[in-house]
């Protein structure tokens, strides 16, 4: 293991971020799903780059493949045809093994829905993808306080889920997608759940966390809040991206955004 490891480590050896161009590229990707004789097309030849610290968002309706390029990007799952690229590897080449130590070690997920553990603390929750990736447990608790308090946790460590209002598991959420410092953070609608100013506050610390930690953001959102504070929003209908711009190009006033 401790050999996968540091195959592992080589492969997805992060260059100078100021040489880097991106952490994903998706080329072409297209996903279709059968069932019986039906065929979906999910995703139709979507091609995407994703920046070193770029606040990347997605929007699109339902049924678009919003959510599909989403795990795409993730690598949740693997491309019918084309490629995704993460720190310039190929992830239709790598194993069931070598793809879950990637999204242990390089991409953080918060969920809408925060999929906490019911039964474990905040530190608890926090520590868990820690021990997946092998750290000790006195580094892993030292580290997962640290975090903590990084999002406005620190005074709940011992609490569980049930005792925490919507945007404090919201905020554990975010920890826990940090524990492994993953280069690429991705939000699915995180704040769907919450009323208006927690939503704002989760905002506000995306945005500290790119800044600060200079992890990439994607998130796939509606919330205009959210895209207004992305560097770039791509959209998707049908799934093909179909545009691709930056807030101050874009009419937040029309309809679509309403």
């Amino acid at each position: 293991m401790k050999v996968q490891r540091e195959k592992l480590d080589e492969l997805f050896a992060a260059p100078d971020r100021q040489e880097r161009r991106f952490v994903v590229r998706a080329v072409d990707v297209e996903k279709t799903y059968r069932m019986g004789t039906t065929v979906t097309h999910a995703l139709r030849g979507a091609t995407v780059d994703v920046f070193a610290g770029e606040y990347l968002s997605i929007m699109g309706p339902s049924g678009s493949g919003k959510t599909t390029l989403f795990n795409m990007i993730g690598g949740v799952g693997k491309p019918t045809s084309g490629k995704v690229y993460i720190d310039q590897v190929d992830i239709a080449q790598l194993d069931a093994n070598e793809l879950a130590w990637l999204r242990c070690r390089k991409i953080g997920y918060i969920f809408q829905t925060y999929n906490l553990i019911r039964v474990m603390t905040c530190l608890e929750n926090v520590m868990l993808p820690m021990a997946f990736a092998g750290l000790d447990a006195e580094a892993a608790r030292d580290k997962a306080m640290y975090i903590l308090k990084l999002v406005g946790l620190g005074h709940r460590p011992l609490h569980k889920p049930a005792e925490l209002s919507g945007g404090q598991q919201q905020r554990c959420a975010f920890a826990r997608a940090l524990a492994n410092s993953p280069d690429i953070v991705l939000a699915d609608e995180p704040t769907a759940n919450l009323d208006q100013h927690t939503g704002e506050e989760m905002i506000d610390l995306l945005a500290k966390l790119r800044d600060e930690l200079g992890v990439t953001v994607v998130s796939a959102t509606h919330d205009l809040k959210m895209l207004k504070r992305s560097d770039r929003i791509l959209w998707i209908e049908d799934g093909r991206i179909v545009k691709a711009a930056a807030p101050d190009e874009i009419d937040f006033t029309a309809a679509e955004f309403h």
